[in-house]
């Protein structure tokens, strides 16, 4: 009996290249986007535990929020209109950082920050959630006190007050995630602030007028421009400081 032959059909290497590529890309996890893993951890955390010292930050925005209010209206009749400028640039990310080092000077001094950075979400982690919902809230408190000082400075142009409040903001929070990702030591941060007042507060110390007015005419499309840059920077800062591990167990 004559033997039956089969034919196989051999792949040719277009096939197999494809196949290769699709097994490769069913394999592998698709790395996620930077807010899709930020609202992974959401999901997976919760509100309760994101913000577990709710109360105290509660307390924090509460407080500053009164002082800045008290300080507005004492300074009224001794503030000029050059004058506002360099304290809305100089005081815009106050809040922001009060809020922000609540969490993370606190965490980086327990005997248990050793344990929490092997968690799947690490310290460094939940402090980029953190800042960046901080960042949103202190730009919108920033706002609100912007328009109260509207009503008090009929003068006040509003849109360059906003631009120069968020730029100094964002300048500020870039500054801030790169010096916690580069110092060494939980007091970083407080350096970062000591040094933020005393590049802004020195200059005015010295000529106040001039300071001011450098600040009130740069341009608006310049202020535009560096809050651009700023928000990008503070994006893929955050994005480093998420993928951060320290092999040391300390900043």
């Amino acid at each position: 009996m004559e033997k039956q032959k089969f034919h196989i059909e051999y792949p040719t290497d277009l096939e197999r290249k494809n196949q290769i590529l699709s097994i490769v890309s069913a394999g592998l996890t698709k790395p996620k986007s930077f807010l899709s893993y930020l609202l992974e951890m959401y999901q997976q955390l919760g509100f309760r535990y994101l913000f577990r010292d709710a109360t105290e930050i509660l307390f924090t925005t509460c407080l500053a929020l009164a002082v800045m209010l008290y300080g507005i209206f004492s300074l009224k009749s001794s503030l000029d209109m050059q004058d506002l400028y360099s304290f809305i640039f100089t005081l815009s990310p106050i809040f922001f950082f009060a809020l922000s080092s609540l969490f993370l000077v606190r965490a980086l001094m327990k005997d248990t920050f050793s344990v929490e950075m092997t968690c799947k979400y690490h310290v460094f982690q939940l402090a980029a959630f953190r800042m960046l919902i901080f960042s949103l809230l202190t730009m919108l408190m920033n706002i609100a006190l912007i328009i109260v000082l509207s009503f008090l400075f009929q003068s006040i142009q509003i849109l360059d007050a906003l631009l120069l409040s968020c730029s100094s903001l964002s300048l500020f929070s870039v500054l801030y995630l790169y010096a916690l990702h580069h110092a060494k030591g939980p007091f970083a941060t407080y350096l970062m602030m000591a040094s933020w007042l005393l590049v802004n507060v020195l200059p005015a110390t010295l000529n106040q007028n001039m300071y001011s007015m450098f600040l009130s005419h740069v341009p608006t499309y310049v202020y535009g421009v560096v809050l651009i840059i700023s928000i990008v920077l503070y994006v893929k800062t955050l994005k480093k400081l998420i993928a951060f591990r320290g092999a040391e167990g300390v900043l």
